[in-house]
């Protein structure tokens, strides 16, 4: 028997293994394309990465036979790779936050679904930096914002165990390098990622249509409630990739800012220009007690996919005044603060202050005519029950208007 039709046959048995404990996971597992790869290959290890034409999870002979050798990390390795995917962590693309961190944070969310036995012993927990004190349950983002102060010195204390681990890990130590695959799905275009994109969708709902429902409510509550909201998510209302293009044609300038990383080309001198091509969006939500919970929802399924369309997102709650401001990184929050009246100018004045690409505003439009002229392009997003097209504070409203169906 070869090589690689032993290590498939292995991989076979770790797969029945999940369905027998796991059955989810395992129906993911089952409908990835598997390749085996050796020496000389980019992936090193074991790691779901793009093949060539679907999500591939590879897996390299040296570290199957020589480090992944015990059955139970094997199941456990997989398991955490199943768990990058519904995650979707490979898809998370944030060229400003640093990569090791951003690294560190994404194990850090997987492995708690993961029996800490399971995996090999240098794998991160949320114990490993113990003198944070990390809550369970909490985004990638959550976790990377916890290391990042760790490491400028705001969280835990010199010499700590948590900032003597951070300082000590490589991207190619703690299971980090099974990350590596996941950059160049980020470096390819925007078509190929979403195909992949698409393709990880198919696969999910099909392991859950394939689960039972006993299978599916032992699930941890975090993981099913986040695919059901995936799987459950109604289609947009508006196509966001045309909003995104009108709103970068009738940007008023180029954003460009200084970089001492990237000398000019023409002059060869630094600091040079980085042109942002990543649209920074301003995203208001009408949180006035004349917004009902239906419209919340609404609102924020429509943000999920402003933000899956590549927008980077931050999100302004308001109803007389702004209350809260913070990035969207596709979580919808479990609550909202307001519930007041309705007053658009504070939140055009915080446009106005950040200069973002647009001002994207979801509302029921009924308010009195802003004071606050804007100076960044604005979209009006309109509830189904909120004002017509015939009223005359529509033509109030300065902007692009549409209406929510």
């Amino acid at each position: 028997m070869s090589t690689h039709t032993r290590i498939l046959d292995e991989l076979a048995r770790t797969g029945i293994d999940l369905l027998l404990r796991e059955p989810f996971y395992a129906h993911v597992f089952g409908s990835l394309n598997k390749e085996i790869v050796g020496e000389g290959h980019p992936v090193e290890t074991l790691a779901v990465g793009a093949g060539q034409h679907s999500l591939t999870l590879f897996v390299n002979t040296g570290f199957w036979d020589q480090i992944l050798t015990d059955p139970g990390h094997r199941y456990g390795v997989v398991k955490h790779e199943m768990l990058h995917l519904v995650f979707r962590h490979l898809f998370v693309k944030e060229p400003f936050l640093d990569p090791l961190l951003l690294n560190v944070a994404f194990d850090l969310v997987v492995n708690q679904y993961v029996e800490r036995h399971l995996l090999p012993a240098d794998s991160i927990f949320l114990e490993s930096f113990s003198d944070l004190a990390l809550q369970p349950g909490q985004t990638w983002y959550y976790y990377y914002k916890q290391l990042e102060d760790l490491r400028q010195g705001r969280g835990g204390a010199a010499g700590s165990p948590g900032r003597e681990l951070l300082n000590n890990i490589r991207s190619d130590s703690h299971g980090l390098e099974r990350h590596q695959p996941w950059r160049e799905l980020r470096s390819r275009s925007e078509l190929e990622r979403n195909a992949a994109e698409m393709h990880l969708d198919s696969l999910l709902r099909t392991a859950h249509q394939r689960t039972s429902a006993h299978a599916w409510g032992a699930l941890p509550g975090e993981v099913r409630e986040l695919l059901e909201k995936q799987l459950l998510r109604a289609a947009p209302a508006f196509p966001w990739r045309l909003v995104l293009r009108l709103f970068a044609e009738s940007a008023a300038r180029t954003r460009l800012r200084n970089t001492i990383k990237r000398p000019s080309k023409r002059y060869g001198t630094v600091p040079g220009l980085h042109i942002r091509r990543r649209q920074r969006l301003l995203v208001a939500i009408d949180t006035s007690g004349s917004i009902g919970q239906d419209d919340l929802q609404g609102f924020f399924n429509e943000i999920f996919h402003l933000w899956r369309a590549g927008a980077q997102v931050n999100l302004l709650e308001t109803d007389t005044r702004v209350y809260r401001q913070y990035p969207y990184k596709g979580s919808t929050p479990e609550l909202v603060t307001g519930r007041g009246g309705t007053d658009f100018n504070d939140a055009l004045e915080h446009a106005n202050r950040e200069c973002p690409d647009g001002l994207i505003f979801f509302t029921d439009g009924y308010a009195d005519k802003p004071r606050v002229r804007p100076r960044v392009p604005v979209l009006w997003v309109i509830t189904r029950r909120g004002l017509e097209p015939r009223q005359p504070a529509w033509s109030g409203l300065p902007g692009r208007k549409v209406k929510m169906s």
